[in-house]
Parts: structure tokens; sequence; C-alpha cells
């Protein structure tokens, strides 16, 4: 009986099961606290002390307790919640401090900010990797922007669409622009012959009367051609100050195909489709020309004039590469000109009489002749990378689809390995990097966000070749050049440089209109908050990109019209910026966009800035009003602004679907960007062409000795007025 009792004390004696490893039938550790009911707990335990494993399961004051629909949450002292909201409050500010100086000496993000490192201060309950889905629905931070831009129509029935990722001067423009304030071109109809103006209105209809005489008016335009010495001038401005950017005919082709058979042998077995060539090139030649001011009259008369060309043999009816060389060199005119509207419609031709002729197949599988196969993938690539970019700025789908083209990319020779000519290089970004952003970023469906980051990756991964990179500018090595670069080069530097970054804004502007949207006193409090950083940055470099520019090559670079558009956009989001003094980075927000009035103060040509400035400025009011009165009810979460003033301001970053009607304030004005015929043609008019042409002495080229009579003056000329702009919705949020 004794060892029965001593076997009995023994039992009572060993350790027993705690009782949540006798409820999950586990075993137990028999260890007080036990290990693995504290594991049930807390998962990450084997990471944390163990005492802080023994507060969470025993609920001692102070500690993290299980609560509904989170894992643990802070409970039982404000102080803890007080607490970890300050710490968040200056990992935030040290972020932004940091964001603002890593900003200014390099282009790639600091590896302290992360994304993942960047959501260390959100509430524990959120982001947690080893969380299982409770429910079906779509994770809210994966979640896009769903905006469709801007839809305008007006009482005449005009409509015109700008996308969310568009160009915020479009899409500004849309939101007052009337029926009659598109200014386009001069009117030049009073000093043409009769019949080009027809033939310059009908294009690309050509009428059955003008093609009775076309032979005709084909001599007519052949004797309009200016002497070869003006032509030859306006020919090499054209090659040294526009086809740095996009080139449907090479150099020589040009000479040796158009230029030399039409000067030298009176061009009688030149195609019309080839003169319009020869004209739309003197036209952006004399439009770049530096020596004459800008939106010459020289210029808008040629331009006429070659659409008076192509029009002689319909292009829809007989396309040939010329026909197309003709009409994308339109399309850069006005693209330089700031002719909006049409070419976006004319590209859209380009593009299937590209297919028409076979461009998107490669020509070497038909046995062609080498240097007409490499031509023919130039001219292709050269209409897909002009589509896509124009596309970028509209906030509207890319003509093209890289699913049904298999030409391959030409080969542009270089002097060292591993560098690239800029064409190459715009080829290879625009069907490599630009035409994934269309498709899933700037898509009709809206991407998720994390898609949106991974693509940002993607694209400030995109390597620039050493020959391309802007020297000593942000994390480019400031290298010692055996000779000065020429304009072209450096055109193409910061063309390729200012490509990658606005691209890089256009793709976060409408996430960071959200974010305004969501919280627009702590916006980068935001899920959005990356996008809202990424959005700062870009527009910061890109200002800073384009200033650097300007004192280089000062005159060319005002010429350049669609840069300050996109300044523009940039100049919209520092000013949201800075209207927001807490944050961090305001300062610097407002000191770039300072820069930025100040560049767009110094431009000579007041046509395009006479309606941006009165913008930036009211902006740049409302920033140093918000700067210098402070508001206790700044950092007030119950605070918003008037529902009016943040409608306007997203709906000018492209970040919410508006729908915007107009009124036609002159019913019977037409648009000058697509002019209505003369009434009357019957009128004699006399012809010189270009008579100002006689101030540098060149005379006219005549045909045959036949000519028109000498024109007195350009004094009739009707240029289109400078239009005060009324900003109506807009301007209204800077008077309140």
């Amino acid at each position: 009986m004794a060892s029965v009792g001593g076997q009995r004390q023994k039992r009572r004696a060993a350790a027993l099961s705690c009782a949540e490893c006798r409820r999950l039938k586990l075993k137990c550790s028999r260890q007080f606290p036990c290990r693995k009911a504290a594991l049930q707990f807390v998962p990450k335990a084997r990471e944390i002390a163990f005492h802080d494993a023994f507060q969470v399961i025993y609920n001692i004051p102070g500690s993290l307790t299980t609560g509904k629909g989170n894992r643990f949450v802070l409970a039982n002292t404000e102080v803890l919640h007080e607490k970890i909201l300050e710490l968040s409050n200056r990992i935030r500010q040290l972020e932004d401090g940091l964001l603002d100086s890593h900003t200014q000496t390099s282009s790639t993000p600091h590896p302290l900010l992360a994304p993942q490192l960047l959501a260390i201060k959100r509430p524990l309950e959120r982001d947690r990797p080893d969380m299982p889905l409770k429910s079906d629905k779509p994770d809210s931070s994966n979640e896009g922007v769903e905006a469709m831009g801007s839809l305008s129509i007006s009482d005449g029935g005009r409509s015109t669409f700008f996308g969310q990722a568009a160009n915020s001067w479009y899409l500004l423009k849309n939101e007052t622009a009337s029926d009659d304030e598109e200014v386009g071109s001069p009117q030049t109809d009073h000093i043409l012959p009769k019949d080009l103006p027809w033939l310059a209105y009908s294009f690309p209809f050509t009428t059955t009367s003008i093609n009775g005489t076309g032979e005709d008016v084909r001599t007519t335009l052949l004797n309009l051609l200016p002497n070869a010495g003006i032509a030859q001038r306006f020919s090499e401005s054209y090659y040294r100050h526009a086809a740095w950017m996009y080139t449907p005919i090479s150099e020589n082709d040009f000479y040796e195909k158009i230029f030399t058979p039409i000067y030298d042998f009176n061009g009688d077995h030149v195609s019309a489709h080839s003169l319009s060539v020869l004209f739309m090139v003197m036209a952006l030649g004399a439009l770049v020309d530096l020596n004459m001011p800008a939106h010459s009259a020289e210029a808008t008369e040629l331009y006429q004039l070659g659409r008076a060309a192509l029009a002689i043999d319909s292009v829809l009816e007989e396309p040939s590469i010329p026909g197309i060389q003709a009409l994308l060199l339109m399309c850069h005119y006005m693209f330089w000109a700031g002719i909006d509207g049409p070419r976006w419609v004319i590209m859209g031709l380009v593009v299937k009489l590209a297919h028409s002729i076979g461009l998107h197949r490669d020509s070497e599988r038909w046995n062609l002749d080498p240097v007409e196969t490499h031509n023919r993938r130039c001219l292709l690539y050269e209409i897909y990378t002009y589509d896509s970019w124009q596309s970028l700025t509209f906030g509207r789908p890319p003509t093209f689809s890289l699913a049904h083209i298999d030409t391959k990319r030409p080969q542009e020779p270089t002097t060292n390995p591993g560098e690239m000519s800029f064409a190459a290089w715009k080829h290879a970004w625009s069907s490599e990097c630009l035409s994934v952003l269309h498709d899933r970023v700037f898509g009709a469906r809206p991407p998720p966000y994390s898609t949106v980051m991974e693509l940002d990756k993607k694209v400030r991964n995109y390597k620039v070749p050493q020959n391309l990179q802007v020297p000593g500018f942000l994390t480019s090595k400031t290298t010692v050049e055996s000779e000065p670069p020429t304009i072209e080069l450096t055109m193409q530097r910061y063309c390729a440089f200012g490509i990658k970054e606005i691209a890089l804004f256009y793709m976060h502007r409408g996430f960071f209109a959200q974010a305004l949207a969501d919280n627009s006193q702590d916006p980068m409090g935001s899920k959005y908050g990356p996008s809202v950083l990424a959005a700062y940055r870009s527009a910061c470099t890109f200002v800073g990109l384009i200033e650097s520019l300007f004192k280089q090559q000062p005159v060319l670079t005002e010429r350049v019209g669609f840069y300050f558009t996109h300044v523009f956009s940039c100049c919209i989001v520092l000013g949201s910026i800075a209207m927001k003094p807490h944050l961090t980075i305001a300062p610097s927000a407002l000191s770039h966009f300072e820069s930025a009035c100040r560049l767009f103060e110094s431009l000579t040509d007041r046509a395009q800035t006479v309606k941006m400035l009165p913008v930036l400025h009211r902006l740049k009011t409302r920033a140093h009003e918000a700067l210098m009165t402070p508001s206790p009810r700044i950092l007030d979460p119950t605070f918003s602004p008037q529902v009016k003033t943040e409608v306007d301001e997203i709906a000018a970053l492209g970040g919410v679907t508006r729908l915007v009607t107009r009124r036609t304030m002159s019913p019977s004005s037409p648009s000058s960007d697509s002019p209505s015929p003369p009434v009357t043609l019957d009128t004699p008019q006399s012809w010189t062409g270009f008579s100002q042409f006689q101030e540098y002495g060149y005379p006219h080229h005549t045909n045959n000795g036949q000519g028109y009579d000498e024109f007195n003056s350009y004094s009739e000329v009707q240029y289109a007025p400078d239009l005060s702009y009324s900003w109506q919705n807009f301007v209204q949020q800077f008077k309140e």
C-alpha cells in the first residue's frame, strides 16, 4: 500500500498540460507561460521578447489584445495610442526630409523610401503578409483610380475628349473653350491664287473640278517655290532644328530624290506627293528658323502650299511612301505650331495608310532592296513613336498595336559599343516600355496600384545610353567631351531624359489627385502616398530639366511649345502641394513652382503664355496666402475646403470624370484649325509668293520663266488675335 501511495504522489507532482493546449489538443511544453499557447495568439512570437507574448495572452494592462476584425490592436491605455501616432508623424516628417534632400542629388529612389518601408508607420493591422483574406472582395490598397477624363460637348454639337492622363493644359482648355476659341495658323487665303485655297481646304478629299486641272495646279505650285537659296536655307533649318525629334525622310534621301530633281531639273518627273514633302520640309524649316519670328507668315504659306500639293493626287486613292511622309511632316508642323485638333485625326490617317501599304510587315520577307527595306522600317517606327508619344499627351489610346507588327527595328550605326542613336533609343523605348504603359496603366480598365508601382520600377530602370545622358544633370556624370555637342544632340539628350520623367509623372498624377481627394490635408497619409512623392519628384525634375535646357538654347527651346505645356502640368501638381504648407515638401514645391513661373515670364512669345500665366499667378497667390496665414484648422481632419474648389482642382489634374457643357459664343465663326473655304473665288488675285524673302535678296523660283506679279507687302495678313482666356470654374477657386 505504501508503494501505491508513493506512485500517486509522484503523478500529482508531474507538470500538467495547460488549459489552452488541452482545448486545442496540442502537446504542451508544460512550462508557464506555455510557449505553444503563445504561438497560437502571436504567430511571430519567436521574433519578439517572450514576456511580450505573455502579456498578449493574459491581457496585462498596457498590452496588445485581440479585437474584432484585427489580429491585435492597441488597447487599455491612451498613452500607447498617442505615442504611436506621434512616432508615425515623426517617421513621415523624416521620410519627407529624406526625399527632399535625396531628390536634389539623385533621380533614383532612396532605398529607405521603398514602398514596403513606407508602410511601417501605418497601423499594425495593415499590410500583414501572413494575414489571410477573410473576404472575396479585392484589397482596397490594390484598387486603381477610376477616372475617365474630360468630355466637353458644346451646344453646337462639337465634342472633345481628353483622357485622365492627358496634359493639364488640354484638360483646362476643355473646361472653358468655346467653338470659336481654337486658334490655329494665320490665314493666307487672300494672297493665294484662287485654286489653291480650295485644294488646301478640300484635303484629303480632292474635288472633281480640281482633278480636271491637276497638271495646271501642279505647274502653279512649281512656280510658287522660293528661290533655291531660301529653299536650301529652310531645308537646312529643318534638319538642324526640328528633325532631331522625328525624321520621316533622311536628309540624304530628301536632297537626292526631291530637292535636286525639283530645283535642278524643274521637277518634271517628281510626283505631287514628293512636291508636298518639299513644301512641308520648308514650312517646318521656316517655323524653326531662329532668325525669323515665331509663327511667321512664310511658314504658314508653305504649309498651305504643301496641303494643296498633297490634294492634287488623292492620297486616299493613291497611297505612297512620299504621301505618308508628307502627312507625317504635316503632323509635325502642327505639333510645333500648336494646332492640336487636326493633327490627332491626320495621325490616324497616317497609321491607316501605313497599314494599307504594308509598313507593319517586315519588307525583308518580300525580298525588297535592302535600302528600301531599311527606309520602310525607319518610316514605320517614326510613325509608331509619334503616335505613341502623341497618345500620352492627349490621354487617348494609340492607333498602333504591337501584336500586328513584325517589322524589325532599323539598326543605326554607332561609333562606340554600348552607344545608341537617339532614333534607335526612342524606337526601343516606345515599343518596349511606353507601349506597356499605354496598355496596362492608361487603358480603359484602371490598373491595380501594385501594377503601377511595378511599372514604375520598369520605367526608372530603363537604360539610357551614356551618349544620350545629360552631362551633370542629377546622377549623370560630368564628362569632358572632345567637342561641344551639336544642337541636335543637346535637344535629343534632354528629350530622352524628359520623356521618361514625364511618363512617370503622368503614371502617378491620377493617384496623386485621388490622394488629394481622399485626404486633402495629408495626401501622403493616403494609401497612394508613394504616388504623391513620385509625382512631386518628377514635377521638380522636369521643371529643372527644361530650365537647364532653356539656359543653353533659349530661342529654340521657346519654339518647342509642347515642353511648356508639360511644365504647366507639373506646375499644377507643385502648386497643389505648395498650398498645403504643413507638408514638409511644401517649401521645396513652392520653390520649384516659382522657378517655373519665372521661366514662363521670361518667354517672349506671349501667345503661349497669355493663358497660362494668370492661372499660375493665382496658384502662386494662394500658396503664399496659405504659407503666411497658418490656420488652427489645418490639421483638423474634420475640416475640408469647399467642394467646388476641390472638384475643380482635381479635374485639372485629371483625377475625376468630368462632363463639360460649352456654349458657342459666335455661331457663325469657324475654327481656324479647319477653316471654311472662301465664299467667292472669282475676284482676280495677284500672287508672288514670299515677298518678305526679297529682304534677304532671294528672288522667286520660276519654272520656264513663268511667274506671278510681285505682291507688295504682308500688311494685310490677318493673324488670329490673342484671346483673353476666361478660366471660369478653375480660376474661380483662386478667388475664393
